[in-house]
């Protein structure tokens, strides 16, 4: 059986992935397990649980004012945090897959595909695309620019 490890597994896609009938086994550690902003803890809990994909969607979000406010922690997680994850993931050739965001774009036609240029909106989108920057050097990595609507609704 194939092994996941998802990262930022109490964040809002994680919380609906769980509903989600699946074949694998998937791991949502906690930010003390595995945080992110260690690179010596990020490895760790690699070598300790072995997965065959990680899926990475911790990361600073909101409130967006934060990435305005405090650009070092914006840094700290949503750029190093992501190296940190690219570095351990290529060290032990796990297969990353790494959500993105779509205000990466600059926002005034729609339907974006991965070759249109990009135009940052605001700081937490260039933090993004900062991690996407070491996600794209590690070639076994699949980089997905997501939106997210403010609410989810459940049925």
């Amino acid at each position: 059986m194939k092994k996941i490890v998802f990262t930022g597994g109490s964040g809002r896609f994680a919380t609906i992935f769980r509903l989600v009938k699946h074949k694998y086994q998937i791991e949502y550690p906690s930010k003390t397990k595995l945080n992110i902003e260690n690179f010596n803890s990020v490895l760790k809990y690699l070598i300790k649980n072995k997965p065959d994909y990680l899926i990475h969607c911790a990361a600073l979000s909101r409130p967006m004012k934060i990435h305005e406010k405090n650009i070092s922690k914006s840094i700290l997680t949503n750029i190093i945090g992501t190296s940190n994850i690219v570095r351990a993931c290529s060290q032990k050739n796990i297969k990353l897959i790494y959500f993105s965001t779509n205000y990466v774009y600059p926002g005034t036609k729609g339907n974006y595909s991965e070759n249109d240029p990009v135009l940052p909106i605001n700081n937490y989108a260039i933090s993004k695309l900062g991690g996407e920057c070491a996600v794209q050097m590690y070639k076994n990595s699949l980089i997905l620019r997501i939106s997210m609507t403010e609410k989810t609704i459940y049925s």
